[in-house]
């Protein structure tokens, strides 16, 4: 993976909301001591929203708002403050650290999610080397597909960017619905920096929704749809004609109960998508087998005339459905959803799919520069000290402040 440095030039800050925490300020710019400010502010967060577990609040990682859970970590993301967006920096770092106090580990949710990604795949019905079958059989005749191979990117499938994108995306609905039941927990005093970050996030996408030029029958428009809709913003046919809602996702214990009724209402787009995506992978995937791999294939298969007869899904209200049905992927905005609303681990799965990506290494961590982290990490050292002392002249004393910088910090 290729390092990219970040300059954070002092553009002004739209820091609005930081203000009233910070006394006040008018036309503040980006500069080291706000950004110390904002870790300070930001690591104190950490400290009384998640007060049992040892935190960490970093710069240096890549510039989206991201946290692992299973990590204990929370980066802070300079893509954000690269154009001086503090007040958001603020709310997706606080959305982060909620994350950490009540999601499930994201190893844990894409061992869950594995049984659902099989049930839908083995319901889209493909012609795969002359045969009829379910996309899931055709990637198993292939190789093993599992969750920990896809959780420690080990996998040396054919078909594994297909494998990410469809896994990911699966992923980035969860989250979607994750998103709203952790937004909802938030301490009333902090909702500020979500309801601010929520309006510039839908202003990308409310003309589009408006105006009814996107598709909410795909996968992406009504995952749009159904976020607008549980933000009171909107309304979803799919999340209306189930039984999901917002006071019914906050009161789970665990996450994993709303994934039936989740995966249910969306399993019809889901397994659209499911099509449709394999129609682009295997086109591609087609350029390259060779004359082994495709004997080896046939192989695997045996003889089995005519293939295996698809099934529907009956729990999630599935009929079989080919892949030649499905239309095709609304690219932009597949595009515009996944880097709005996906986290850093979820983009991780998707970057699989790029062909600079995974291992060919044309994927890019940002990293701030080395000098400005340097100057802000400084601001640590310097230790204010309020001072009073009596005189013979003045006997109530003298109170002055003295700043000691600490090299061995």
């Amino acid at each position: 993976m290729d390092s990219v440095e970040i300059e954070l030039k002092p553009v002004k800050a739209d820091a609005e909301l930081m203000s009233a925490w910070l006394g006040g300020m008018e036309d503040v710019s980006i500069s080291p001591k706000l950004l110390f400010d904002l870790q300070t502010l930001l690591r104190h967060y950490a400290d009384f929203l998640v007060p049992n577990k040892d935190i960490s609040v970093d710069y240096q990682y890549e510039g989206t708002p991201c946290a692992s859970v299973d990590k204990n970590q929370v980066f802070i993301p300079l893509g954000m403050l690269k154009d001086g967006r503090v007040d958001e920096t603020i709310s997706a770092v606080i959305h982060e650290l909620h994350h950490i106090k009540f999601s499930d580990k994201e190893t844990d949710t894409c061992r869950n999610i594995m049984p659902f990604f099989e049930r839908i795949l083995d319901t889209v019905e493909i012609e795969h080397y002359g045969k009829k079958m379910s996309i899931l059989t055709g990637l198993k005749s292939h190789g093993n597909v599992n969750a920990e191979e896809i959780i420690e990117r080990k996998m040396t499938h054919p078909y594994k960017e297909f494998v990410y994108q469809y896994f990911g995306d699966l992923f980035l609905l969860l989250n979607a619905i994750e998103d709203v039941r952790i937004d909802e927990m938030q301490p009333e005093n902090l909702k500020k920096y979500r309801f601010k970050q929520e309006d510039i996030a839908f202003d990308k996408f409310k003309e589009a929704y408006a105006d009814g030029t996107m598709d909410k029958n795909s996968l992406f428009g009504s995952f749009i749809d159904a976020l607008f809709h549980l933000k009171g913003k909107g309304k979803s046919d799919i999340i209306e004609n189930s039984n999901i809602t917002k006071d019914r996702i906050v009161a789970v214990d665990s996450p994993t109960q709303y994934y039936p009724p989740v995966f249910s209402a969306f399993a019809k787009v889901l397994q659209t998508h499911a099509g449709s995506l394999w129609k682009e992978y295997e086109d591609q995937q087609s350029m390259n087998d060779s004359a082994v791999s495709d004997f080896l294939v046939e192989e695997a298969m045996g003889d089995e005339d005519g293939g295996n007869k698809v099934e529907g899904d009956e729990e999630l209200g599935l009929k079989p459905k080919k892949s030649s049905d499905c239309p095709q992927i609304d690219a932009d905005l597949a595009k515009d959803v996944r880097a709005e609303f996906g986290e850093s681990d979820i983009q991780d799965l998707l970057q699989a799919m790029s062909p600079q990506g995974d291992e060919q290494g044309g994927t890019q961590q940002v990293l701030m520069n080395p000098q400005l982290w340097a100057e802000v990490q400084a601001f640590k050292s310097l230790h204010h000290i309020p001072c009073q002392e009596p005189t013979k002249h003045v006997p109530q004393g003298i109170n002055y402040d003295t700043l000691i910088l600490d090299c061995y910090a």
